[in-house]
């Protein structure tokens, strides 16, 4: 068995390989005991260098990002919001007005197109045909507002509050994808096995969450049970696998019109004095939009991808994931000089978190992707104290 699972391991590893080489990529994979298949720089790579570009094999938007007014394509996740309109509604301001009007607005109205059943909007029409080909088709509620699956959107969100961890559009374009394609894919096979490696120890996964998983898959037995693969897709292992992959290798996507207006208006030559001004009226804008919408800025949702899941962690990483096309489009950049054959990583944390100690770092990632940090930041850490920085800032304030 152990040389079985060596060979199979040993062929995805050359697929990977394949891939990264057909793309120019500068890194290959490699495959250690302690941390599986990460990958490596296999030449010098500068610092700002982009070492990949990747395509998910799904991607979804969250649920209450839809029901909140956050627009965007139903396949890329482009925000199709004009940025006008986008910063208007965050700030809950209709008279508010841009300090440079937006003449190269990416967000093309004439080139939106629509499912011609349900109307679900797409930015374009290759989106449009890539979905109907790919998922859309197989599981179109055909424009019913009764449909069984609006009512379980609605009961999962009453469930789930926002950040959501599980994307119930992630799980239907799967089931889509694997009604389309006749087959469950190998990639999600490679990904359940992964997961299975681990022990199905997901938080989503803890006695507190199964009752509402269970109610969610019941609720999608009872829309697509017929199907005898969607069965097979929904057995409670799989599904329990299913959402354990989308919570340990789920990416989180963020595309946002007005920041792309803000990027281009960074880019113009402007006279010191129009500088000022643009910028203050900016500045005043992200206050407002702060004030009235917090955190929930842009277009969210997650995307499962196959090469980027290969990137490990480390509380100081050297490669940082950006969208820099306003879509799905994922690309990892270097945030310093990379020597050959040193490993890209990644940092699992939000920015706020990798200032947090080590404890409240580890706990959290071990809670949530089932490993113990063991990186160089942790190393040179180990005799700090075991608490978390909510503790460290009681103390503080005690003092």
């Amino acid at each position: 068995k152990q040389w079985y699972q060596r060979r199979v391991r040993g062929a995805y590893v050359g697929q990977i390989k394949h891939h990264l080489v057909a793309s120019n990529s500068p890194c290959v994979p490699r495959y250690s005991q302690q941390s599986g298949i990460g990958l490596f720089a296999h030449e010098h790579i500068a610092e700002g260098r982009v070492v990949l570009k990747e395509k998910p094999i799904v991607a979804g938007q969250y649920s209450w990002g839809i029901v909140y007014g956050y627009t965007a394509c139903h396949h890329c996740l482009r925000s199709i919001e004009a940025p006008l309109e986008m910063a208007r509604r965050l700030t809950s301001d209709k008279t508010l007005d841009l300090p440079v009007p937006d003449t190269s607005s990416a967000v093309n109205v004439a080139q939106f197109r629509f499912c011609p059943n349900c109307q679900i909007s797409y930015c374009s029409d290759d989106c449009l045909q890539a979905a109907s080909k790919e998922y859309h088709t197989a599981v179109c509620t055909k424009g019913d507002p009764d449909h069984p699956l609006q009512k379980l959107d609605e009961m999962w969100r009453n469930m789930h509050y926002p950040p959501e961890t599980t994307s119930l559009v992630m799980l239907i374009k799967i089931i889509g994808i694997t009604v389309t394609s006749g087959s469950v894919p190998k990639i999600f096979q490679r990904f359940y096995q992964a997961v299975e490696s681990n022990g199905n120890s997901h938080k989503v996964l803890q006695p507190e969450f199964i009752a509402k998983l269970e109610i969610l898959r019941d609720g999608l037995l009872q829309i697509y049970g017929s199907q005898p693969l969607v069965q097979q897709l929904l057995q409670r292992d799989n599904f329990i696998a299913l959402i354990a992959l989308i919570g340990m290798n789920g990416q989180g996507i963020g595309t946002s019109s007005f920041a792309d207006y803000c990027n281009k208006v960074d880019c113009m030559d402007l006279e010191s004095n129009d500088r000022n001004k643009v910028d203050s009226m900016l500045d005043s804008i992200y206050e407002k939009i702060q004030e009235v919408s917090g955190v929930f800025v842009n277009v969210e949702g997650t995307g499962l991808y196959e090469l980027q899941s290969k990137l490990n962690h480390s509380c100081q990483p050297n490669v940082e994931i950006v969208f820099e096309y306003s879509d799905f489009t994922l690309s990892v950049k270097a945030l310093r000089d990379i020597k050959d054959g040193e490993e890209l990583c990644i940092s699992y944390l939000s920015f706020c978190q990798g200032f947090s100690s080590r404890h409240s770092r580890r706990k959290f990632l071990m809670e949530n992707y089932i490993f113990a940090c063991d990186c160089s930041k942790c190393s040179a850490q180990c005799n700090d104290p075991d608490v978390t920085s909510g503790e460290e800032e009681g103390s503080d304030m005690e003092e």
